[in-house]
């Protein structure tokens, strides 16, 4: 820390004095307490006080030198002209040096983070003895040009046709800051030279006018004084600005944009003031905060009482760790950087609220240590964190804005998908295609319809879901039907569209499809099949004025899900079907209202195909991933095979698939009807066969995600053990919505179609990386999980296996 010529002390209510200190040897004997006054004090063209003839340097002139700091006594800068009368008064400071005194106006400035394009700061002076009796006011614009455009003439007279055009003037709007509390408006002219303001009281019947004066142009500045200002305002007044051109070109603005300036003209003080609160149900802690331009106020509202004292942490350098450290006790705080040097500290105070027991601190200057005016926050009490599982993002660039410090995806899984009648006289041999994408069309009318990028996913990765008649098709755990923080979900991902985006669509249509594929059928062909409804209820108005639109303007939507549309749409979309023309078993389809319900805590629907063979049920979640997982690394590990119930009499040929996929890639554009390119995106990851021949021995054949065939041999062997330990997926960003990770086994046989193989078990999970999901340590920003889950799996031949998968998230 270095010392400085300043020091501030702070007094009960917050009034700030800053004190010169000299390093002369000499001192005054004896202080007038009452000085001669000086008369209107001079100012240069820097707004500060000049020295005259008939002033002391103690005055607070110094020779024409600038008083530096701020609050009390900081002066204006640039071209301000003030016609105010200031007496000076001295104030006795109780420390050590007897020449420690300041004479001279009050005056602070304040401006808004973010927000100087047009206004960029405005400024208070007053007297110092009779301080709030007069008050001056400035605004100061960015450059001569501007202040001519907002601080304009009331009229012009128009030379052609000999009328008045008048215009309205820029309104400076200050009240009590209640609800129904008193309001004021300063209405705010210019001229060549200077202009006229009037003040006006807002009651229900109209303006009440209060006062009237002379606004002062100088340079980019406009000031004026309102005279009387303590007995008109209250001790705190609550100021904005509503600046309105002269010229149509450029638009009316308000400054601040967000909240107000905060007035407190007895101390000769204005700050930008902005607040934000934020609480999180069921957990014992709540939070506001509000910044001035330098100064970051803080209350905690604790629902239990073991709360305080507590530890705070900042992470300013966006790394998830804590730069500046704050301990709160029960009648003061220090704050800390991160070796312990104490830079801040101040009184803390505790009282009972409805809300809780508040405890209130005030960091003075703590945007000087921060000046970016953003951080990440979290605390503890060493044994409890808040927030629990998250941390929370302060960011005071414009405005206070408290959050989740957490990317918001919108994430939907196929869970379950039940069939009746599986298309065969045996057990069907069953492949599942999912696709999902987002609409929107104007208001009141029918088009255009915009439409999102083409989320599809298949399952399995290779094969088939072999099931008899009544079968659920996915693997299917009673404990994994919808909670956030389970190990997993039950199904496949079908959908990771971020929030901000879903939200523009006014639909999201979810559909899947189910396919028999054991031998060519005649259902469906490359080139030609049936059209379907892909939006649910469409033909009778389920969606709206959208409806007589659809089967012209949006059908090739349709074309493109059903593959109607050519052999390269039905390539790229549904590679996950291997070669074969099958039969439909079923298509279920739901239309989503993405901005008509809350899915923070998970929103299970069904929905059957239209002939009932099929139900299909999705699950649909807002995801909340830490942003700070893009720190940790990322493994999704097989870790184990065995098989453990043979299809048949002595050893068996074994192989298995598996997969593991993190969100969703683009394949590129895609033509579809009337030249519309439809961007189709895929799981991003890979997918693996075993066992493929080497000069090593059997290894791993590794595709893409939606692979369409993976080649494999097989494995001898009975009830055989394989240990793996296969990195099926591996990131050093772990910021992702999902980990998508699969395994089917097989054993091989030879049969009419090459398609008789026995299934040996598949189980397909979805892990969301929502912040409830992992382990949050007390000390610092960046989450952790670890685990690893056995599966026991059988196919419906008899077969039966056991896999191992392991998940490893972490920052080292």
């Amino acid at each position: 820390m270095t010392d400085t010529n300043t020091e501030t002390t702070t007094t009960t209510g917050t009034i700030t004095e800053t004190v010169t200190q000299t390093s002369t040897e000499t001192s005054t004997e004896t202080v007038t307490a009452t000085p001669t006054p000086n008369g209107s004090v001079q100012l240069d063209e820097d707004g500060l006080p000049v020295c005259t003839d008939d002033m002391d340097e103690d005055s607070g002139c110094e020779d024409n030198e600038t008083i530096e700091g701020s609050g009390p006594g900081f002066s204006l800068p640039e071209d301000v002209v003030l016609n105010i009368t200031l007496q000076p008064v001295l104030k006795l400071v109780p420390i050590s040096a007897p020449n420690l005194n300041y004479v001279g106006p009050l005056s602070s400035m304040a401006d808004v983070p973010g927000e100087r394009n047009i206004i960029e700061w405005v400024s208070l002076i007053t007297s110092s003895t009779e301080p709030g009796k007069s008050v001056a006011l400035t605004l100061h614009f960015r450059n001569e040009s501007l202040l001519g455009e907002y601080i304009h003439m009331p009229f012009i007279m128009d030379p052609v046709t000999g009328k008045k055009v008048t215009y309205e003037p820029t309104v400076m709007r200050l009240s009590e800051g209640k609800e129904f509390g008193k309001r004021w408006e300063v209405h705010i002219y210019g001229g060549i030279s200077q202009g006229s303001f009037t003040l006006y009281e807002v009651t229900g019947n109209g303006l009440v006018k209060l006062q009237e004066g002379k606004v002062t142009l100088r340079g980019s500045s406009a000031s004026f004084s309102i005279e009387n200002f303590s007995s008109i305002f209250p001790e705190k007044t609550y100021m904005s600005v509503e600046a309105v051109p002269m010229s149509s070109k450029l638009q009316t603005f308000n400054y601040p944009s967000k909240e107000s300036f905060v007035i407190k003209a007895m101390e000769g003080r204005i700050d930008y003031y902005t607040s934000d609160f934020f609480g999180i149900d069921g957990e014992p802690v709540s939070i506001r905060a509000m910044s001035s331009d330098y100064d970051l106020t803080l209350e905690f509202y604790l629902t239990e009482d073991d709360w305080l004292p507590f530890t705070g942490f900042i992470d300013s350098s966006d790394d998830g760790t804590a730069d500046w450290i704050l301990e709160v006790r029960e009648g003061n705080y220090e704050l800390k950087d991160s070796s312990g040097s104490v830079f801040r500290e101040g009184n803390v105070t505790v009282e009972d609220t409805q809300l809780g027991k508040k405890v209130s601190l005030r960091i003075e200057n703590f945007y000087s240590l921060v000046p970016w005016r953003k951080f990440r926050f979290w605390m503890t009490n060493w044994i409890d964190r808040f927030p629990a599982k998250s941390n929370l993002w302060v960011d005071a660039s414009e405005g206070m804005n408290i959050e989740k410090d957490v990317d918001r995806y919108l994430v939907v899984v196929v869970e379950d998908v039940f069939v009746k009648e599986n298309g065969d006289y045996a057990e069907g041999e069953i492949q599942l295609s999912s696709w999902a994408y987002g609409m929107t069309w104007p208001d009141g009318k029918v088009y255009p319809i915009n439409h999102s990028s083409l989320y599809t996913f298949g399952y399995p990765v290779g094969h088939w879901v072999e099931a008899e008649d009544n079968s659920r098709l996915l693997y299917h755990d009673e404990m994994a039907t919808g909670s956030l923080g389970y190990a997993f979900i039950n199904g496949y991902p079908l959908l990771a569209m971020p929030m901000d985006d879903a939200e523009k669509y006014k639909i999201i249509v979810l559909e899947t499809a189910g396919w028999d594929r054991d031998e060519p059928g005649s259902y469906v062909t490359k080139t030609a099949g049936f059209l379907t409804d892909f939006a649910v209820g469409m033909a009778t108005g389920e969606i709206g004025t959208v409806a007589d639109y659809a089967y012209r303007g949006a059908v090739w939507m349709n074309w493109l899900a059903t593959g109607q549309s050519g052999d390269e749409l039905w390539g790229s979309v549904f590679n996950w079907l291997a070669g074969a023309e099958p039969d439909g078993i079923g298509d279920a389809v739901y239309v989503l209202h993405p901005n008509e319900a809350d899915f923070t805590r998970g929103y299970r629907v069904t929905a059957e195909s239209k002939d009932g063979n099929m139900r299909v049920t999705y699950v649909i979640y807002e995801v909340e991933v830490p942003r700070l997982l893009r720190y940790n690394n990322l493994k999704a590990e097989l870790l184990s095979v065995e098989f453990t119930k043979d299809t048949e009499i002595g050893d068996d040929e074994y192989y298995y698939y598996a997969r593991a996929c993190a969100g969703f890639e683009s394949l590129g554009e895609t033509e579809g009807l009337h030249n519309v390119e439809v961007e189709v995106l895929v799981p991003s990851g890979y997918a693996y066969s075993y066992p493929v021949s080497s000069s090593e021995g059997p290894t791993f054949n590794r595709q893409p995600c939606s692979a369409q065939k993976i080649f494999h041999k097989h494995i001898g062997g009975d009830k055989l053990s394989l240990k793996p330990d296969l990195a099926m997926l591996e990131r050093d960003d772990a910021r992702i919505p999902f980990l998508y990770m699969e395994y089917s086994g097989w054993e091989e046989d030879a049969g009419k179609w090459g398609n008789d193989d026995d299934p040996m078990g598949s189980v397909g999970i979805t892990i969301v990386f929502d912040d409830d999901y992992f382990d949050w340590d007390v000390t610092s920003g960046i989450p952790s999980k670890y685990w690893s889950l056995d599966f026991d799996v059988c196919g419906v031949s008899g077969g039966c296996s056991k896999v191992w998968f392991g998940l490893d998230v972490r920052s080292d």
